[in-house]
């Protein structure tokens, strides 16, 4: 076997190991991301908001509080990293009052390193009919979380539906499709290196890892599909028309546009305009 050879074995074997070290994220623990928490205060918020909405209705039905379908994404993305490296020093002869001397560096300043990343993706998705939003009493808002985290306290989409709403009024306008965004960004990192030294020349360690968590919580309000029947009459009613196939009376049928695709489609641009561009 030759020497290239043995390096691409030698390789090989390296990046299976290290491909097995590699740690998926799991989902972060509750005090990382209350999901309770976090979707109890935005619907207390919404119901909030929509109730005011229902007692001062906007003139002009501008915007009709009973009349709209939530959508609530929450969307955690997670990273992990882990960097291990080694790496030495030799100098050649080791000898001192050497004439001539050669230092051997394997690894260069860091020493060699291995990179073993892990990322995890996952979306929540909970549906609210603003209607019954308004009239249900069963929801605890005046429990207070004690997770410190920030989209479990106020979040302000109470304040900004609300003003979006005044501010159609003012314009005479009308509200298309709300949507409201919110991101928490959480980053853990750390290092340190080992460094021995003697005669020879130097061995050393070095370790660095970080973890983070991106959380993303969308909020998409669509107006709910208004849906009117159309009768339609294929052949006069007791016509021979095709034998047994004669009608008896008028069919009708429900033309209308389906309000789960229109609400999926307002979530995907809500997605689309939440990605950043990497200029790394």
């Amino acid at each position: 076997m030759c020497a290239f050879q043995k390096a691409s074995l030698i390789a090989s074997l390296c990046g299976g190991i290290l491909t097995g070290c590699a740690v998926v994220p799991d989902l972060p623990p509750d005090w990382a991301m209350p999901q309770r928490e976090i979707l109890r205060h935005t619907a207390c918020e919404l119901q909030t908001a929509f109730r005011y909405l229902d007692e001062y209705p906007p003139p002009k039905n501008i915007f009709v509080a009973r009349n709209w379908t939530i959508a609530v994404t929450l969307n955690p993305k997670l990273e992990d990293d882990i960097q291990p490296g080694a790496g030495l020093t030799r100098k050649v002869p080791t000898k001192t009052g050497a004439i001539r001397s050669s230092n051997w560096v394997l690894g260069g300043p860091n020493g060699l390193t291995a990179d073993m990343r892990g990322d995890s993706t996952s979306s929540l998705d909970f549906d609210f009919d603003s209607a019954k939003l308004i009239d249900d009493n069963s929801l605890d808002c005046e429990h207070e979380p004690f997770p410190l985290h920030s989209l479990s306290k106020s979040i302000g989409i109470e304040d900004w539906l609300i003003r979006s709403v005044d501010a159609a009024v003012a314009t005479n306008s009308s509200l298309a499709k709300p949507s409201f965004s919110k991101e928490v960004f959480t980053k853990y990192s750390g290092s340190g290196s080992y460094t021995y030294t003697f005669p020879p020349g130097t061995d050393l360690l070095t370790l660095s890892a970080y973890y983070q968590l991106d959380q993303i919580l969308n909020i998409n309000i669509s107006a709910k599909t208004i849906t009117t029947p159309l009768s339609a009459k294929t052949l006069p009613p007791g016509g021979k028309g095709f034998g047994p196939n004669a009608p008896t009376g008028a069919v009708l049928s429900t033309v209308q546009v389906l309000q789960d695709q229109r609400s999926d489609l307002q979530q995907i641009q809500q997605a689309i305009s939440n990605l950043k561009l990497n200029t790394d």
